[in-house]
């Protein structure tokens, strides 16, 4: 169940009232939650990009690497030699 319907409000209003009392945009929050948990299983040696992506909730690996570039300044292969 879509987390609006399950609070019984629409989605416009889940993301007003979020930003409003947490201070950020929802997606970016998320989004947040979901580099936070790459970084984890990238350190804990995942191989398939595509894979986390897929478990993360990402569309595809391409908006992976969005994401991660866009909050992290770097791509995700790029972190994976950082950390190695």
């Amino acid at each position: 169940m879509p987390p609006a319907r399950a609070l019984g409000v629409s989605p416009y209003r889940l993301r007003r009232e979020f930003q409003a009392r947490v201070g950020v945009p929802l997606t970016r929050y998320r989004n947040r939650l979901r580099v936070g948990r790459f970084l984890d299983r990238l350190e804990e040696g995942a191989e398939s990009l595509a894979g986390l992506a897929a478990g993360l909730g990402f569309a595809d690996q391409a908006h992976l690497t969005r994401t991660v570039r866009a909050q992290l300044g770097h791509t995700p292969g790029r972190l994976r030699r950082l950390l190695g």
